[in-house]
């Protein structure tokens, strides 16, 4: 059987079809994108653009109603993007997503229920020993929050993964050959995506290190379990917490949240370390429940 990692080298593997796909995703993106200004422009006179931040939109369309446009262009992208993975490159659906015979929605709900089990705990704790998180659960405006989250949410994480785990890892291995640089260019990519959130420029852009680490332990589930299925798991079940449970100012998601963190917006070295010290915990944990071997080989592994 072919690993997962390997299998950017089926279909039509040409530059042509490359540049077509990724040129596809970001008109799909922009596409996508307009529709926060429009239902914005509905509401108040958008002038040039110029000055609008998320404050502004939340304050006229309500923080629900704004996480579904943020959302909505990944809905887009992930359309786009498999059309483009069967027509462009030629290629079965299924290998994108995994190098078993079918998906394996059993390992994606494994891996969700940890990573919700760990945010859980931790975040409980923190809840319970610090003065900052303030009860703000709104039932009139979290149960339109909970179908956003659970229904586009995880469309919006599976097609990062499908991007970043899968297109662009698969792809870089073909091209270097090399399965540990395939991993964390990779996860720097992922990384430099994130430039943009509102939290880089409130806290600082040594939290970038946590997104790229984020994204070489999400390559590193991808290589060694032969599929998507864990970190699709893993980044579904972050940002569906992250946007139900603990909201704030000044990160990406604002959400109507059960708890608002009014904390000002900062994160220590000895914090990010901390943070960073949890990756090889969870490594370690999905090594012994799904049984990985060789993984000094597979690690090494180059054509």
């Amino acid at each position: 059987m072919m690993r997962y990692i390997d299998q950017g080298k089926t279909g039509d593997i040409g530059v042509k079809p490359f540049l077509l796909t990724i040129s596809i995703i970001f008109l799909a993106y922009i596409i996508g994108s307009f529709g926060l200004s429009i239902d914005y422009s509905f509401h108040e006179n958008i002038g040039d653009g110029t000055g609008l931040t998320m404050d502004h939109f939340v304050s006229i369309l309500g923080e629900n109603r704004v996480l579904f446009w943020l959302m909505f262009p990944f809905v887009l992208v992930f359309v786009a993007f498999l059309l483009a993975i069967k027509y462009i490159h030629k290629r079965s659906i299924r290998s994108i997503f995994t190098a078993r015979d079918s998906f394996d929605w059993k390992r994606v709900f494994i891996s969700f229920s940890l990573i919700l089990s760990v945010l859980s705990l931790t975040t409980f704790f923190e809840i319970y020993y610090s003065d900052s998180y303030v009860w703000s659960f709104d039932f009139s405006k979290f149960w339109v929050l909970v179908i956003i989250a659970l229904l586009i949410i995880p469309i919006q994480t599976t097609i990062e993964e499908l991007i970043f785990r899968g297109y662009l890892m698969q792809g870089l291995k073909m091209k270097i050959g090399s399965n540990k640089h395939a991993v964390i260019l990779s996860g720097i990519m992922f990384g430099l995506m994130h430039l943009g959130n509102p939290e880089i420029a409130a806290i600082g852009n040594h939290v970038l290190l946590y997104y790229v680490a984020s994204g070489v332990f999400l390559g590193l589930l991808a290589m060694y379990d032969n599929g998507l299925e864990l970190s699709i798991g893993y980044h579904a079940a972050n940002n569906i917490f992250m946007a139900l449970m603990v909201s704030n100012d000044w990160q990406v998601f604002q959400t109507n949240a059960v708890y608002v963190n009014t904390a000002p917006p900062e994160l220590s070295w000895v914090d990010l370390l901390i943070s960073l010290a949890v990756f090889p915990i969870l490594f370690l944990i999905y090594k012994r429940i799904f049984k990985w071997t060789s993984l000094k080989e597979t690690w090494n592994d180059a054509d």
